[in-house]
């Protein structure tokens, strides 16, 4: 695959390319009209123009559908399964210009309905795709062009193709009374989480989002590469993880707060006891990478079933014993009573929850979900997560970092129990002074420095500077 970061500069239909790259038997172009961007695919193999062989691979399908089994089929399997009937057939195409698994992979989607949507599932610089109502045009957030707008409006066959998909995957109802669904969509090609609306909630039509979860989690030191947040920071919250402080990361949706829950995740140490609970499962498996790491995947808001929900499983963490948990999208009135009981029990990790300030989701805790503010001293730490928006990309960040100490924890109204730590117009030396001075981890500050030298080390390295006393001999392990 051709990187995203080599732009090319050229014409395309009278149009200003800025940017070509391929994909799994698909051509990429990232072209701007009018000062807006736009995002195509055009298959490697176009069957629109050759109407005939692809009559003649669809019947084959069809007259070997008893391979197709009775039982459903999910999605690689299918895959798999209509290759083996197809692959002899294809093998014969004389001239054919592009590889034969891969011309039979754009065969099987075009023939499932799914060839105009599954580029943006396979490109993984692809972060989220959007349709609004019936009849519109997809759009989707691009990791290095932002926000880019596509031509492609989904008929009546290919939703209902989608919708069938999705039913297959996983077995559930919509009905007037549960008119939504979310769901996890995962295959050998890609890992996503599929949110979608039906009328009357969406009197327009059908309406999904799909967020594309990735297979490799951004580590730490990417997320520094990216200004997410500077080597200082990063060096505290690894800090704080090692030594089981409790860390809320809130956020807007799609800020960035899972990407960062995982990144920070991955520095506890291997012999811990790790549970996750998740509606969709966005936190990283760590058990193949040692760690002993259970997940546990409950029951949506939009799902039918309430036999697994969030609460009940926060609830039966106290009887299974996790030295650190992680607990995604803290919602309702009920998790977020839950968490603080398992909190307050001593248990120890990770939370997320939507809001854009700590005074906002304190007051919507304490005043909307009846939760003492005695009960905040199980916080510890409170992070702050932006997204903002510019014209050519969104730009994900920390803001602000805040720790929970017991000063004034009763008074009305103000919450000067709240330490700031960091902001995002703090220096690296204000923000040290901060924690060695007032920080829950103040004993801790010689590490916190060592392993900020380490971490500008690296960075120094990647971008090829050279950093002033670096000490090549010690690694990350020397400072864990």
């Amino acid at each position: 695959m051709t990187s995203c970061n080599s732009v090319q500069q050229g014409k395309h239909a009278e149009k200003k390319v800025i940017s070509e790259y391929t994909i799994q038997g698909f051509k990429i172009i990232i072209h701007e009209e009018d000062g807006i961007v736009y995002y195509t695919a055009e298959p490697l193999f176009d069957f629109q123009k050759d109407p005939l062989l692809f009559a003649e691979l669809s019947a084959l399908v069809n007259k070997n559908k008893d391979r197709l089994g009775k039982e459903i089929l999910r999605f690689d399997d299918l895959v798999d399964t209509i290759k083996s009937v197809c692959m002899w057939k294809v093998l014969e195409i004389d001239g054919l210009e592009i590889n034969p698994e891969v011309f039979t992979e754009l065969f099987i989607y075009r023939l499932i309905k799914l060839d105009r949507l599954i580029p943006a599932l396979l490109d993984h610089y692809v972060n989220e795709i959007y349709m609004d109502q019936k009849g519109s045009a997809l759009y989707l957030d691009h990791q290095t062009f932002g926000r880019c707008n596509t031509n492609v409006i989904l008929d009546e066959e290919e939703l209902e193709a989608l919708i069938t998909r999705i039913k297959l995957e996983h077995p559930i109802t919509v009905s007037a009374k549960k008119p939504s669904l979310k769901i996890e969509f995962q295959t050998q090609e890609f890992h996503s989480r599929i949110s979608m609306d039906f009328p009357p909630l969406s009197p327009n039509g059908p309406t999904f989002n799909i967020r594309k979860l990735k297979r490799k989690p951004l580590e730490l030191l990417d997320l520094i590469n990216l200004n997410t947040l500077p080597t200082s920071l990063g060096s505290y919250l690894v800090e704080a993880v090692i030594n089981r402080q409790n860390i809320t990361i809130i956020g807007e949706p799609n800020a960035g707060k899972t990407t960062l829950a995982n990144a920070i995740d991955l520095y506890t140490p291997k012999h811990w006891r790790k549970i996750a609970i998740e509606d969709a499962i966005e936190s990283t498996n760590q058990a193949s990478m040692g760690f002993k790491h259970l997940s546990i995947q409950v029951d949506s808001f939009e799902s039918n079933k309430s036999n697994h929900t969030k609460t009940a499983e926060i609830l039966k963490l106290l009887h299974r014993s996790p030295d650190w948990i992680y607990l995604g999208e803290i919602q309702s009135r009920e998790h977020t009573q839950a968490m603080f009981e398992a909190l307050n029990a001593g248990l120890k990790g990770i939370q997320t929850a939507h809001s854009d300030s700590v005074e906002k989701i304190l007051r919507r805790w304490e005043n909307l979900h009846k939760i003492a503010r005695s009960d905040f001293l199980s916080l510890d730490i409170i992070i702050i997560m932006r997204r903002e928006i510019t014209k050519s990309t969104f730009i994900r960040k920390i803001v602000d970092v805040y720790e929970v100490n017991p000063n004034n924890v009763s008074k009305e109204n103000d919450y000067g129990f709240l330490t700031k730590v960091y902001d995002e117009d703090m220096n690296e030396n204000q923000m040290f002074q901060i924690i060695k001075n007032k920080s829950r981890l103040s004993s801790k500050i010689n590490s916190i420095l060592e392993r900020n030298h380490f971490f500008r080390s690296m960075q120094a390295e990647k971008w090829g500077l050279k950093l002033e006393n670096n000490n090549s001999n010690k690694s990350e392990k020397d400072y864990l």
